[in-house]
């Protein structure tokens, strides 16, 4: 069974122009540009929800950043790394005790 999604595909200078006509500042339109082809704005909408005042019409709190929600895409981008990383060290480690 395929989905069929009625939402049209917005290019990306058209996506940046949205969100600054929601009341997000976007100080280096070429970085959001940037980061906007490479996570996409789908997976970075989950970062700049809390920024919304209305989330119904998606518009942003005053002083809300880009700048930002690429800070806590990267925070949680790297806290992730970090504890795959220890979560691997437990499970192979030859220190850990048995349960059995």
């Amino acid at each position: 069974m395929f989905m069929h999604y009625h939402k049209p595909t917005i290019p990306v200078k058209d996506q940046i122009q949205l969100l600054k006509s929601r009341g997000l500042l976007i100080g280096d339109e070429s970085l959001a540009e940037h980061y906007l082809n490479n996570i996409s704005y789908y997976r970075l909408a989950g970062y700049w929800w809390p920024m919304q005042a209305d989330k119904v019409n998606h518009l942003f709190k005053t002083n809300s950043r880009f700048e930002d929600v690429v800070a806590l895409y990267s925070f949680d981008s790297e806290l992730r790394l970090l504890l795959f990383n220890a979560i691997e060290r437990i499970e192979i480690g030859p220190n850990f005790p048995s349960i059995l």
